[in-house]
């Protein structure tokens, strides 16, 4: 018998099943005692409502029905006041009623306390021994029929007065994720399910890896809860590896969720060698924003990699400790040391206008690091680490027949900024039609079109917008000047740490600087 994934609520029925159908629908089994006085069978109808559909993964279908072959656990108390797990016969399919709308279970206790809970868990597959295992989530095979008979649970406690099962309506206690990857290799995203062998959901506490057989159509995924966490996604075909990176995402349970995700592919930057081992970074897509809505503050990754903030309210409403309004978003940022004694979210981070006070040791680490944020190991570059990908690195790439490609001053999307190019990237001459000096100063001047940067993306390249610096609530240079801050300070100097600053006549890679300057910040994150 064919199910269908539902997302709607369970009733669980003694004597009446509620919420699915009348008195007179129901097959009330009474207690049944068998020979052992300490073991008993009771047949217990279990029931879907008709009525309900499968929210947002299969509405054209809809009715979630039972299945032969279906069981459900039951954990109940023994005597011993022991907490005991009991599984249901499988379902055959004269145990199913209306099309499967509901169910006849046989469930076996063996010494039970007569009085006291139970719970009842739907699939049998999601119990462990004393209660749900939720850590049976951690591994899944990402197919519909898996969802359907070891993940959707449904669960539900009540009190059990030694007569029939208590009749209780389960709630469905997880968001299912019905995912659709797509690859950004051209200007129009591409499906990639039928390539995809692995993938890893995270939301930074509990982790998701599901092993498939490539083959098309979403990928199902149960996951628990969230509420404005912060996600990193992975998936791995045979050739690649893909990332993507999603922030305040609320998936509710008893809910589920078609998902479309743009993924790409991670380009890995060399930033130094331990013991002769390169350390390899990538680098977030965008720059990092703040925003204020009148009570708090959130933290994001700019939608776009050319996205700056500039002069417009924001950056130029920073105020001692914050902003002057709300609902406004900043991406300029001052460096605080870890001796600073600013107070708050805002000023520990660098959102203040204030020319001192942001720390009076020479050697001393961030306050905060902004990468602090975020799940997945995002943090603020090093000095070294930044001079490195500009200055040092033999990348291995090889654009517009330039060995060791490592950075051109570019115009995307009409904004001046650096693209830099990953280790071992081929980029041909072709694929952009104006190109600029290759690792040198130029006047802006490679300016692929939408579709040409798309192909970049998709290849791992990064692109620093010269989104200008913030003196107090000033904003200057805007496309004129990118100067991104270091995780390092200036150890001669007390009130300056290191940047780089990028600009079409001079350029920096260890630059020292004010601290109290705002400055854009772009977060890394150790790679393999």
């Amino acid at each position: 018998m064919k199910k269908f994934l539902s997302m709607a609520a369970l009733a669980l029925v003694g004597a009446v099943m509620t919420g699915c159908s009348s008195d007179d629908d129901i097959i009330d089994t009474p207690q049944q005692p068998e020979n052992k006085s300490n073991v008993v069978t009771l047949t217990t109808t279990i029931g879907f409502d008709g009525g309900a559909t499968t929210r947002a993964l299969d509405p054209a279908t809809g009715i979630k029905t039972f299945a032969k072959n279906d069981q459900i656990a039951v954990i109940y108390k023994n005597t011993s006041n022991e907490t005991v797990k009991a599984v249901s016969e499988k379902l055959t399919d004269g145990d199913l009623i209306d099309g499967g709308l509901s169910a006849n279970f046989m469930v076996t206790l063996t010494d039970p306390k007569r009085e006291g809970n139970v719970t009842y868990i739907y699939p049998a597959a999601m119990a462990g021994e004393t209660g749900v295992d939720l850590t049976k989530l951690n591994t899944q095979e990402g197919t519909f029929e898996a969802l359907q008979s070891k993940y959707d649970l449904c669960t539900k406690s009540g009190a059990w007065n030694a007569g029939n099962l208590p009749s209780l309506t389960l709630e469905n206690q997880l968001a299912i994720l019905a995912i659709t990857l797509k690859h950004n290799a051209t200007s129009s995203p591409v499906e990639i399910n039928n390539t995809i062998t692995g993938l890893t959901v995270s939301d930074g506490t509990n982790l998701y890896t599901v092993s498939r057989s490539a083959v098309a159509g979403p990928i199902y995924v149960a996951i628990q809860p969230t509420i404005d966490a912060d996600i990193d996604v992975t998936a791995t075909d045979e050739t690649n590896n893909y990332v993507k990176y999603l922030t305040r995402k609320t998936y509710e349970k008893n809910k589920g969720y078609p998902v479309a995700w743009t993924m790409t592919i991670p380009g890995k930057f060399t930033v130094g060698e331990s013991a002769g081992i390169p350390n390899r970074v990538e680098f977030a897509t965008s720059n990092l924003q703040a925003t204020y809505d009148g009570s708090s503050w959130t933290w994001d990754f700019a939608a776009n990699p050319w996205d700056r903030i500039g002069n417009a309210a924001g950056n130029t409403s920073i105020t001692a400790n914050g902003v002057s309004e709300d609902n406004v978003t900043v991406d300029l940022f001052g460096w605080v040391g870890e001796s600073s004694s600013f107070n708050g979210a805002a000023s520990q981070y660098g959102i203040t206008n204030a020319t001192s006070g942001y720390g009076n040791n020479a050697t001393e680490a961030l306050k905060y690091d902004w990468g602090n944020f975020f799940v997945g190991g995002w943090r603020t570059p090093t000095k070294d680490e930044w001079t490195y990908v500009f200055s040092t690195r033999k990348s291995g790439s090889i654009v517009n027949s330039q060995t060791d490609a490592r950075y051109t001053y570019a115009t995307v999307n009409g904004v001046h900024g650096v693209i830099l190019f990953p280790d071992g990237v081929k980029i041909a001459s072709g694929e952009v039609t104006t190109w600029g000096a290759i690792n040198d100063r130029s006047d802006w001047a490679t300016q692929p079109t939408t579709a040409q940067w798309a192909t970049l993306a998709a290849k791992g390249c990064v692109f620093l917008p010269a989104a200008g610096y913030r003196n107090g609530a000033t904003v200057k240079n805007v496309n004129e000047g990118g100067y991104y801050w270091s995780s390092t300070s200036v150890s001669d100097k007390a009130a300056q740490a290191y940047s780089v600053f990028l600009k079409s006549n001079n350029q920096g890679f260890a630059a020292a600087d004010d601290r109290f300057y705002g400055f854009s910040v772009r977060l890394v994150k150790d790679a393999e």
